[in-house]
Formats: structure tokens, C-alpha cells, sequence
């Protein structure tokens, strides 16, 4: 079968071209950027949805083609750009799938239509319905909570499972996840018995549980004993989400904590009744989950993360308030007096309250970093040259900088290449 595949670079997409190569179809698969050619015999096509929801692209399925599957999402708090990829966009894929009667499986999402306040579903459910009264054949696919490697589900949640105290968005919500080879194989399950009329169907996995019996069951897979939960105040999550918002966090924001708080369940043997597939118990897909080392590695980024953020935008406000006398001496002993002092003094804070800032936008981020180990070298070398004598500090304020230096570096090492 001649399948082109949108979005074959995501989390989805990489599982599904796999799959769709190993069972032998022929691939077209498009992604934003220009790939390199990888599996042999898969043709790459760049296609960008954005583009192609605000204006016409020289972008055509073959006439051959049997089947397009979008697996095209975007992860955003942004409305207005998931309404663009996962709607108008989506919306415009479709209407060229119409054009040559192509068979048409669309990856959504379940709850799609059920939460229109929450702009990834609202932007995914109108383009379900698009496609559904388009008059061709066409499968609307919602998976439930999907995990395996790569998904930015799967990474936050290998995140929170070493601690061993838990905070939750929501203590009673009930998932059922099932994990990324059940998606492919569902697809391919599909492929081979395509329903005689257009559907929208759950995909679901067979056991029903809370956030917290998830964690459980992965931090078994880890080797860890059961964690302990509590739910955060309403008044702090509505804080917090805000400000995921504000600060593009895609693990925490408004959308997540209204999504969090409502039940993803649905009834599997609709999908076994069209197509005869059954997800498997989620235990026995953890064979790829993180190691424990990994897992804690991974935990412990963030708050190194967060206590860097609070060393350097605590620093700026010392050094202009109550530390300022103390740094226009040290200022002093170096040699530096009067204007030149203060400026130095006001400079360094404004300089530190940058970095800071940086470390909080993941833009950013690498730059801050780099910028941050450039600066503390610096600032050790200066010190080492002008005033020795801070090396013997019995609270050891020039020698604390290299582990922050240190830190520093492992931070810059470990930040993903946007």
C-alpha cells in the first residue's frame, strides 16, 4: 500500500513510520524541515501545515497514493497556532486527500470535542468533523494518554517518578494509557481491515487508573516501592498554570490542568470490534521505560534548574539592596571607587537579573547558560588576580564557584538543541 505520512518526525510519526516500513508499505513521509534520507525506500516531502492553513502550497499527493495519515500535532498554549497546524491546516491536508478520493486516517485525541475550552482539543475535534463530513473514507483515531520514547508525556512523567513525595493536578481523574507500539500496531491493524464507513474510534489501553496508580506501576518498573501523593491547593495550580502560560511550559499551563482534571476513558472493544485489536496491560510495554539512574537524572534537572534561577535573580536583588554597601567596598579593595564603583556594582546586578531571566525561557536557555559560564570564569580569574585573599574565605564564596561552575556545564550539556 502507497501510505503518505504527515508528521513523520513527532513522537507518533517516528513510531508509525517504523511500523509502516517494517510491514512493507510504500512511504511518502513529509516533515517541516528537509530530512535526510534515513529507512531505505521511504521518500521525504517537506510540508508545513502552518503554510498550508494560510495560503495554497506546491504540495500534491501522488495519484497512486491508498492512504494519508496525519499524524501532524502541536504541543503550544498558544490558540491561535494550534488552531493554524491542527485546524486550518489540517482542514486544507484534507481537502487535497478529497480531491483524489484518498483514504484518510487522522490522528487526534481522545476528549477531542468534549473540552472546548482547551484549544489543542477544540482545534483537534473541528478538524475531526471536517474531514468526517468530506465524504471520503476516513478513520478518526482517538488515543488516550500515549507513552513510550520520546513523548513529552513519557518525559515528564520519568521526571516526577523518583520522588518519593508526588504532587498531583488531580487525585481522582481516571486515565487509560497504553503505549506508543499499541498506537502503531492499532494503525497497521487498521490498514488491514479498514471499517466500511467512516468512524471516529477510541484507542484506549484495557486497565482503567489514576495519575497516581500510574506513577506506581512505572516507579515498579524502576525498582522503587509505591510513592506517596497529595493534590496541590486549587488557588496555587491556578497560579502556577498561569504562569506555564506566560512561560510556554508544556508540561504545566492552563490546558494541562483542565485536561488533568477530567476523566480519558472510553470502551476498547469498539476499536477490537472494527479492527480486532487489543491494547496489551500497560506492564508489559515497560521494557524501554528509563532506568532508575536515568529517571533521577532527569529529576534532578529541573531543580537544579530552579535553584540556579534562585541563585542568580537573588544575587541582582542583593547586590542592589541590602549587599550594596558591602560590594561598592569590595569595589574598593580592587581599586575601583566612586562612579565607576557604582556603576560596576548596579551592573553586575542587572547583569545577573538577565541571566536569571534566561534560564526561565527555554529560547533562551543555552545562550543564558553559555553566557553564565563565561561570566563566572571571569569572575574567578579577576578575583584570583586582583584579591587573592578571597581564596581563603572561610565560607568559601570564590571556591563555591567552581560547583556552580560545574553545574553549570552539566546543565549546557543536557539542554536539548532547539
Amino acid at each position: 500500500m502507497k501510505v503518505v505520512l504527515v508528521g513523520a518526525t513527532g513522537f507518533v510519526g517516528r513510531h508509525l513510520l517504523a511500523a509502516l516500513h517494517a510491514a512493507g508499505h510504500q512511504l511518502i513521509a513529509t516533515s517541516r524541515r528537509p530530512q535526510p534520507q534515513g529507512l531505505p525506500g521511504v521518500e521525504w516531502r517537506q510540508l508545513d501545515l502552518d503554510c498550508l492553513g494560510r495560503e495554497p502550497q506546491p504540495f500534491a499527493l501522488p495519484a497512486d497514493t491508498d492512504l494519508l495519515i496525519n499524524a501532524a500535532g502541536l504541543l503550544s498554549t498558544d490558540a491561535r497556532a494550534l488552531s493554524l497546524t491542527q485546524d486550518l491546516g489540517t482542514r486544507a491536508l484534507f481537502d487535497l486527500a478529497a480531491a483524489r478520493g484518498v483514504r484518510v486516517l487522522q490522528i487526534s485525541a481522545l476528549g477531542a470535542g468534549l473540552l472546548p475550552q482547551v484549544p489543542f482539543l477544540a482545534s483537534k475535534a473541528a478538524a475531526d468533523d471536517y474531514l468526517l463530513q468530506l465524504g471520503v473514507p476516513a478513520v478518526v483515531l482517538r488515543p488516550s494518554l500515549v507513552l513510550g520514547t520520546g513523548g513529552a508525556s513519557s518525559g515528564w512523567l520519568t521526571r516526577l517518578s523518583p520522588w518519593p513525595l508526588i504532587p498531583l493536578l488531580s487525585a481522582k481523574a481516571q486515565m487509560q494509557p497504553l503505549h506508543i507500539e499499541d498506537l502503531s500496531a492499532a494503525v497497521l491493524a487498521l490498514l488491514r481491515q479498514w471499517p466500511q464507513e467512516s468512524m471516529v474510534l477510541p484507542l484506549v489501553g484495557p486497565e482503567r487508573m489514576t495519575m497516581a496508580q500510574l506513577l506506581d506501576r512505572l516507579r515498579s518498573a524502576q525498582g522503587w516501592a509505591p510513592a506517596r501523593y497529595f493534590k496541590l491547593p486549587a488557588v496555587l495550580l491556578r497560579l502556577v498554570a498561569a504562569a506555564g502560560d506566560r512561560l510556554g511550559w508544556r508540561a504545566l499551563n492552563r490546558q494541562s490542568l483542565a485536561m488533568a482534571r477530567h476523566d480519558n476513558l472510553a470502551d476498547p472493544q469498539v476499536l477490537a470490534s472494527v479492527c480486532g485489536y487489543h491494547a496489551a496491560p500497560l506492564a508489559a510495554r515497560l521494557q524501554d521505560w528509563p532506568q532508575a539512574a536515568q529517571s533521577t537524572q532527569l529529576a534532578l534537572r529541573p531543580l537544579l534548574l530552579a535553584v540556579m534561577v534562585l541563585i542568580w535573580l537573588g544575587t541582582a536583588l542583593v547586590c542592589i539592596g541590602p549587599g550594596y554597601d558591602w560590594g561598592l567596598r569590595i569595589m574598593a579593595e580592587a581599586g575601583v571607587q566612586g562612579v565607576w564603583a557604582a556603576l560596576a556594582v548596579i551592573g553586575g546586578s542587572l547583569c545577573d537579573a538577565l541571566l536569571g531571566v534566561g534560564l526561565l525561557l527555554r529560547r533562551w536557555r543555552r545562550r543564558a547558560l553559555q553566557a553564565q559560564l563565561g561570566l563566572m570564569l571571569g569572575y574567578t580569574l579577576i578575583i584570583s588576580l586582583i584579591l587573592p585573599h578571597f581564596w581563603f574565605d572561610p565560607y568559601a564564596a570564590v571556591a563555591k564557584n567552581l560547583v556552580l561552575m560545574v553545574a553549570t556545564l552539566w546543565l549546557l550539556w543536557t539542554e536539548p538543541r532547539q
